[in-house]
């Protein structure tokens, strides 16, 4: 397991420049992960390198096996490797985040997915990539909150996903981008459809559709002022999208989705390493978009949206969604964490009229993992309406 080290008396993951003196920011010469602990129960003490005396440019990369739980799969194996650091002068550049997992589940399920954050030449450039592809079953509910919901629809399907945006930066925190985005669900089986039955897919898609194709342009706002996108202690994040799917660009129709996601991270109280981490988000559709297409919990980008119920529980042509988390240290060396989050969503009806929202809570332990990035084991228990729960693990916060 290589995992980078450096010491610094700045903030981990803040180019100097913008340092906070608070002096409740640790440096690293404060903190402890997995790696120190392995290290002092095989008797070996860390030396220090005069390499290691500042944070340098470079990716601390580790690649793992993985044996996990998610309430959409089951239980999985596989193989992850995810890489953070700077890409240049850490005084100067933000932190970029890659993370490459290929999964197989117990439920025979296929789940290979690259996601990139990447920032170049002093924070001028910015490219998001989100690659995708699974071969997966899953049931779906039908459209709108769970107190409408007809009940479970097993389905099948492969799903071909390649979203790649390209921001530039304009003025200080603020960037302009555009993006192209597809999405290719093939070999789509509806169970009860195929046994005669009228299904929420069938309702809305038609009988006998077997394929569905998205494929458009994307014109996209960025404001980022995060100290660190993986484990963020200050600063504000706000991604807007306008996306068209059009025939012309490949696609199985014309039609337009928006996407607005905000995120800010206020110290509660000042001057404590405590996070008040807040999530708003808002995804909307126009036109008539396909089924497996349209808004729906657990489908952003890094999948985190909604614990304490299952991915795809909740669906509808558009979608609003808001969480809150509270995260504390429970050591002064920060090896260890915990959080407790609140969410809830609202989704509209077939008939356009928003329905009410569904709630949902937990808890989670925090591990520290590689403190050079502020990267964390994140082990989190969510509870929802309908009986709805789940165990989610992952290695990058939920936002």
């Amino acid at each position: 397991m290589p995992i980078a080290r450096a010491q610094d008396s700045q903030p981990v993951g803040l180019p100097a420049s913008h340092a906070d003196t608070t002096s409740a920011e640790p440096s690293l010469t404060q903190l402890r992960d997995l790696g120190d602990v392995i290290a002092s129960l095989l008797g070996r003490s860390h030396v220090q390198t005069e390499a290691e005396v500042k944070l340098k440019a470079g990716l601390s990369i580790v690649a793992l096996p993985s044996v996990g739980y998610n309430p959409a799969y089951g239980v999985y194996a596989g193989i992850g490797a995810s890489a953070g650091g700077w890409l240049g002068d850490p005084a100067v550049n933000k932190v970029s985040v890659f993370a490459l997992n290929a999964t197989y589940s117990a439920s025979q399920q296929i789940n290979v997915q690259f996601k990139s954050d990447a920032w170049f030449s002093l924070n001028r450039w910015n490219l998001k990539g989100d690659w995708r592809y699974l071969d997966t079953s899953q049931p779906t509910y039908g459209l709108g909150p769970i107190e409408v919901q007809p009940g479970s629809y097993p389905m099948e399907f492969r799903m071909w996903r390649l979203y790649q945006t390209v921001y530039r930066q304009v003025s200080g925190h603020w960037y302009i981008g555009a993006g192209y985005h597809l999405n290719i669900h093939e070999q789509i089986v509806d169970s009860r459809a195929n046994q005669g039955e009228i299904t929420p897919f069938t309702i809305y898609s038609g009988i006998g559709v077997t394929r569905t194709v998205a494929s458009g342009l994307s014109a996209n706002v960025l404001v980022d002022s995060r100290d660190n996108p993986i484990y963020a202690r200050r600063g504000v994040y706000w991604n807007a999208s306008i996306r068209s799917f059009t025939r012309a660009a490949g696609g199985d129709q014309d039609w337009q989705e928006l996407e607005s996601d905000l995120r800010v991270y206020p110290i509660l109280p000042a001057r404590s390493r405590n996070v008040l981490a807040l999530w708003s988000r808002s995804w909307i559709t126009f036109g008539h978009g396909p089924y497996l297409d349209l808004p729906a919990v657990g489908w952003d980008t890094y999948g985190r949206s909604g614990r304490g119920y299952v991915q795809g529980r909740l669906r509808s042509p558009s979608q609003i969604y808001n969480e809150a988390e509270y995260r504390v240290p429970l050591r002064r060396d920060e090896l260890l964490g915990g959080v407790l989050f609140l969410n809830a969503m609202a989704g509209t009806l077939p008939s356009g009229n928003f329905g009410g929202f569904d709630p949902g809570v937990g808890l989670g332990l925090r591990v520290k993992f590689v403190k050079r990035t502020r990267t964390n084991l994140t082990i989190d228990y969510g509870w929802g309406n309908a009986g709805s729960n789940g165990l989610y693990l992952g290695t990058q916060e939920a936002f």
